[in-house]
């Protein structure tokens, strides 16, 4: 439909038997000027946004949240809906179900402003389940227009699709490996969507407020990113395919639940379920964010995958505001400090830009350290506890001070390091850890960073071993560090 003018929607004072020639020039005078502060008016209502849709259900990433009436919906300038509450939820459903699968209670379940600590009320088949988490069985009996969920004003509800089986030979198509631990497929969930409840319509390209929490105030929007920010670096012959990058980040990364079980309900087509593959995937989006889209093939739209990757450090920086945070074990927790300082950098929020002084703990700070005197007693002593998965452990010495280490456990459990360059996990995380310096260095965020110990780390990795098999840096970050790592 082609704009209607501004003119034709003037009051009828102003349009009725409008003609100069039959006026007085005071008359004229002032149809003109209401007709002038009317188009004021309207101009300023239109770059608000149209009226939200009157809409019954949502649907989205294959899961439709249906409501008691018609209510005031949109979409965030990532894609995810809002509505204007409060609002009644009489149905959580999906399409992605293959036949003959049924979800029980308990599964493809729901929460509401999610919490950040081990508990989850998605699907009760992992041991982190909490039933009275889960929002799609209020008063824990099934929903139904009898039964149906309150979502107030300033609320999330983030909802799962579960993979269904009934036994691990039995499967819906396209399910995950059963985990030997969970005896559940690793991850158990499939889908997530998040629906953000508010008083009122937000401005036109906001950005969602996290997931985690009650304060769903509108803190940023598209007209707020800084751009100039961002390096417009002549592509190495290794850049990835943008297309392939911007479809890991096209749904939201629920990210909010703590430790070792969290992996298990990262929703398997959001988002990877281990820290190292979801830090591999963010670093060589950062990395190709920086490069001149223009001079890639198709000349892709860099806000494409610039978006996502700020609504992560968004989401990422609620998780940290309600007490979550990613502390050292393994290689669940590499990556999540870097979107955080990005989004921040980009939207010039002081908040998330001193990420570096928060009491969040950080894997890729946790892990990393200089080797000291303490170091050196510690590994002689009867405190000494290494993983002896890898090889025989190898204490520190007095000539290893000064060195840059990473242990899996440093900053809580100091005693389970040792100097063995193939000491277990070492090689899973020292990938990401050039990566993400590679990224900080380009971004000039080193200083932010605030933890000197992981740089001089990163270049120890270069300088000692380039071959970790598997876990060896991409190719495109390599090429990368080659041709722009700033020294150190």
């Amino acid at each position: 439909m082609p704009p209607v003018a501004a003119t034709s929607l003037l009051p009828s004072v102003c349009q009725e038997n409008f003609n100069p020639m039959n006026r007085s020039i005071f008359q004229r005078n002032r149809i003109m000027k209401l007709r002038f502060l009317f188009t004021l008016f309207l101009a300023a209502w239109i770059c608000q946004g149209l009226p939200a849709a009157q809409v019954k259900s949502i649907s989205q990433h294959g899961i439709t949240w249906a409501f008691d009436k018609a209510v005031e919906s949109g979409q965030f300038c990532n894609g995810d809906y809002w509505v204007i509450g409060p609002v009644k939820v009489v149905e959580i459903s999906t399409d992605l179900h293959a036949p003959g699968f049924t979800p029980k209670p308990g599964e493809d379940g729901s929460m509401l402003n999610p919490g950040t600590d081990s508990k989850q009320g998605y699907d009760s088949r992992i041991a982190s389940y909490d039933a009275s988490l889960n929002a799609g069985l209020p008063g824990g009996k099934p929903l139904s227009a009898q039964n149906p969920l309150l979502l107030p004003v300033n609320s999330s509800l983030v909802s799962m699709v579960s993979w269904l089986y009934r036994s691990p030979d039995d499967t819906e198509p396209g399910t995950p490996k059963f985990n030997g631990q969970t005896k559940a497929p690793r991850p158990v969930t499939r889908s997530g969507a998040v629906l953000t409840v508010l008083p009122q319509a937000p401005p036109e390209g906001s950005f969602r407020p996290p997931y985690t929490g009650t304060d769903k105030t509108i803190k940023f929007r598209l007209a707020d990113l800084d751009r100039s920010k961002l390096k417009n670096l002549a592509p190495v012959a290794e850049s990835p395919n943008t297309a392939v990058l911007v479809e890991k980040f096209s749904r939201p990364w629920i990210d909010h639940v703590y430790e070792f079980l969290g992996a298990m309900i990262h929703p398997s087509e959001n988002m990877p379920n281990y820290g190292r593959d979801m830090a591999s995937q963010i670093n060589d989006a950062i990395l190709a964010l920086n490069l001149d889209f223009a001079q890639l093939p198709s000349a892709p739209n860099k806000d494409d995958l610039l978006i996502p990757m700020v609504q992560l450090g968004i989401d990422l920086t609620g998780i940290a505001d309600n007490g979550g945070g990613w502390p050292a074990n393994g290689g669940h927790h590499q990556g999540r400090k870097l979107p955080i300082l990005f989004a921040g950098l980009l939207l010039n929020d002081e908040h998330m830009k001193n990420a570096g002084k928060w009491e969040t703990r950080f894997q890729d700070d946790e892990q990393t350290f200089i080797v000291s005197q303490a170091e050196v007693e510690k590994s002689h002593s009867a405190q000494w506890d290494p993983d002896p998965r890898g090889g025989t452990p190898e204490p520190y010495t007095e000539k290893d001070i000064g060195m840059a280490e990473w242990g899996i456990r440093h900053a809580k459990k100091p005693e389970n390091d040792n100097k063995l360059w193939t000491t277990s996990y070492r090689s899973i995380n020292n990938a990401n850890i050039v990566s993400v310096v590679l990224n900080a260095r380009i971004l000039g965020l080193e200083e932010a960073w605030n933890h000197p110990p992981l740089f001089a780390y990163a270049d120890r990795i270069i300088t000692e071993n380039l071959d970790e098999g598997s876990n060896s840096p991409s190719p495109f970050v390599m090429a990368m560090w080659k041709q722009y790592s700033p020294k150190p």
